[in-house]
Formats: structure tokens, C-alpha cells, sequence
């Protein structure tokens, strides 16, 4: 099989949040956004030896959820993403949805309802002089692709 030509990188992502899940309400933070990191939806599997053979019985169960850790640079605007997403940390529930893409036209992948679990208040080293950096961490059933058409406002 020859080698593919589509390729992508991740210099023209997009990410945005919203509170609310509401089309009309999604937050770009595509200009603060540097990396996105998925975790977990493990498929849980079981197994059991039997006194006669000498392989398990192997079964499938159900997927775990999702954490999304999405890490930007700190501002203090009040509508770039650290204080958009302080705020949906600090509200009872933490209710999040996400969405992200990898290049401008590419399919979305899409948060449902998730739970802002953690917010990494900003901290660095005064010798470095590397750019402050913050990351949130949002928990959540399973991380969907949507077709760019399907996509919303954004």
C-alpha cells in the first residue's frame, strides 16, 4: 500500500468551549489554545481460566469515560480562555462541552455535557522566560466526530 499524502498538522487547530451546549454560545479560544491531550475510553475487559483448557474466556464490556486536557497560554482578559474557563470551574457542576478540530474544513470532535474537573492556575520559573502556560480538564462520557457541516456556530 502506498504511502498517504493527507497528512495533517496541528498548526491550524481550532478549540472552543462553551457552557451551555447551546450553538450560539460557543467561546474561540483558538488563539490562546497550544495542545489538546485525550485520554481513556477504555473498552473494560474481563477474563476467567477454567479448570479444563489452558485459555481464558475473554469478554468485552463497556467504555470508560474520556478527559480532555486542553493547555493554552494564561491572559487575563476576561473573554480570552482563562477567565472563561475560571468561570465555568468556579460554577457549581462545572458544566463544559468542548469542541476541537485539527485543520480549518476537518471534522469536529465534540464533547457532550462534561465536567470541568480541573483548572491549573498559572505558575512558571522567573529565569526561564518561556511563555506562562494554564491547562483545564474536562471528564466526559465519550468525545464524538462530527462532520464540519454539523459543527454549529462555530
Amino acid at each position: 500500500m502506498a504511502q498517504t499524502t493527507e497528512g495533517m498538522s496541528w498548526i491550524a487547530a481550532e478549540v472552543f468551549v462553551n457552557a451551555t451546549g447551546v450553538d450560539t454560545a460557543w467561546t474561540n479560544i483558538t488563539g490562546q489554545g497550544a495542545s489538546i491531550a485525550v485520554s481513556g475510553g477504555d473498552r473494560a475487559t474481563g477474563e476467567q481460566n477454567t479448570m479444563d483448557g489452558d485459555i481464558p474466556i475473554v469478554k468485552s464490556g463497556k467504555r470508560s469515560s474520556r478527559d480532555l486536557t486542553c493547555r493554552f497560554v494564561y491572559t487575563e482578559s476576561a473573554t480570552e480562555a482563562f477567565e472563561v474557563i475560571r468561570a465555568i470551574y468556579e460554577t457549581a457542576g462545572g458544566l463544559i462541552y468542548v469542541q476541537y478540530r485539527a485543520q480549518p474544513l476537518g471534522n469536529w470532535f465534540k464533547t457532550g455535557a462534561g465536567i470541568c474537573t480541573n483548572l491549573m492556575l498559572p505558575g512558571g520559573d522567573a529565569g526561564a522566560g518561556d511563555v506562562v502556560m494554564s491547562e483545564f480538564v474536562v471528564k466526559c462520557a465519550q468525545i464524538a466526530k462530527a462532520a464540519a457541516s454539523d459543527a454549529g456556530a462555530p
